[in-house]
């Protein structure tokens, strides 16, 4: 028992040291970290965080400790951690235009920006970034520059975009500016069209009265569904600013959906509808399940996700037995469009609170198995299995 005792705890040692790896950061000030870089003729690695940035601390957590990481970090580049929020971080913050968190980014010992991204990276995205940060001409600061040369055109501005946003920069002066200089008859264009379904909001832009003008020429050549989510999102935009506001302005928002019927926008109904319903949300909440449960499976037909998030709020929220089966029928139909475990699970929790417990025990069984199909964890689904039990209880 005893030699049995001793192997047992050599393999658990053996297994710790394996995971002990990790990006090894410097303790020094930024002088110090540069002067460092300068010496070694190496790039210094910034993680860019604050304390209450949950994706930071998932990176230091699952990344920084992968093998591979650490060991190419550690001998790559000299690295360093710094709080945006305190001491040297707020005015390096401000130099070097950190603008979200977690920011990743290079710079050389003389402190000039080399490559740069942001956002939460897995391991081998992690990698790939800090290996083009080491190759000239894939950097940021040399993509950047090259593309610029060269003039932004339809071939290059979807990947100039695609570089700014990786970054956590505002992109919309860049399509603002270049999508100014396309020619009306162009913008049905492919990459054109991408351009004004991501990053056109303004619903008077020429772009916008273009699309709504032309709209069944946009559904033929790109889809009705594609198509009309942007105008339906176009045109929400014009009720912003009662949606967002503090306040409840009700005269106000009542004249802006009468003259908004004036517009003869495109699915008006659906966006008058899509209004009342933020309003109701905001500043209205009894009314808010009223509503949602006369139309909000009319206009949201085509959309599983949009279908399945309401219903759980009806479980989660919702105690009028008519309401509730409200949201029955919006997680039914959210199942046939797309029968994942997600939807499956939302629909048999909201099938159960309605009194249906036989469909509710077939919602849930179904739910587990796409669960398994999935191959998801045990304990990813553990609530459903727990829900089936609650509803098992019921039938007997």
């Amino acid at each position: 028992m005893k030699s049995i005792f001793l192997i047992g705890f050599f393999f658990i040692l053996v297994c710790s040291n394996a995971q002990n790896k990790t990006i090894i950061f410097e303790s020094g000030n930024w002088a110090s970290v540069l002067a460092k870089a300068k010496k070694e003729n190496k790039l210094i690695f910034i993680d860019a965080f604050t304390t209450w940035c949950g994706p930071c601390k998932q990176m230091a957590k699952h990344v920084f400790t992968n093998d591979s990481v650490a060991d190419f970090f550690n001998s790559k580049f000299v690295n360093y951690k710094f709080d945006m929020e305190k001491g040297e971080g707020i005015d390096f913050a401000k130099k070097y235009q950190v603008n979200c968190y977690p920011n990743l980014i290079l710079i050389d010992g003389n402190g000039t920006l080399v490559h740069r991204s942001a956002g939460l990276l897995e391991a081998p995205v992690f990698l790939a970034f800090a290996r083009n940060g080491l190759t000239p001409g894939k950097t940021f600061v040399d993509l950047k520059n090259n593309y610029e040369k060269e003039g932004l055109n339809e071939n290059n501005v979807g990947k100039y975009l695609e570089l700014i946003n990786s970054a956590c920069f505002n992109s919309s002066p860049v399509v603002s500016t270049y999508i100014g200089t396309i020619k009306e008859a162009d913008l049905i264009k492919p990459n054109n069209w991408e351009l004004i379904r991501d990053y056109v909001h303004d619903y008077k832009s020429r772009e916008a009265t273009y699309l709504v003008k032309h709209l069944s020429m946009f559904e033929e050549k790109f889809g009705k569904n594609e198509t009309e989510q942007k105008v339906v999102k176009l045109g929400a935009n014009y009720f912003e600013p009662f949606t967002r506001a503090k306040d409840y302005d009700k005269a106000g928002f009542e004249k802006a959906k009468n003259d908004f019927k004036g517009l003869n926008w495109p699915l008006s109904d659906r966006i008058l509808f899509d209004a009342d319903l933020r309003i109701t949300g905001r500043f209205d909440k009894r009314n808010y399940y009223t509503l949602a449960s006369k139309d909000f499976l009319k206009y949201n037909k085509e959309n599983a996700n949009a279908l399945n998030s309401m219903a759980w709020k009806f479980y989660e929220e919702v105690t009028d037995r008519d309401q509730v089966k409200a949201g029955a029928e919006m997680a039914k139909h959210a199942c046939e469009l797309e029968p994942n475990y997600a939807n499956l699970d939302t629909y048999a929790a909201v099938l159960y609170k309605s009194g249906n417990y036989s469909e509710a025990s077939k919602a849930a069984e179904l739910s587990i198995e796409k669960a398994k199909e999935a191959k998801l964890k045990e304990e990813d689904y553990k609530e459903t299995s727990e829900l089936l039990k609650k509803i098992k209880a019921n039938l007997k």
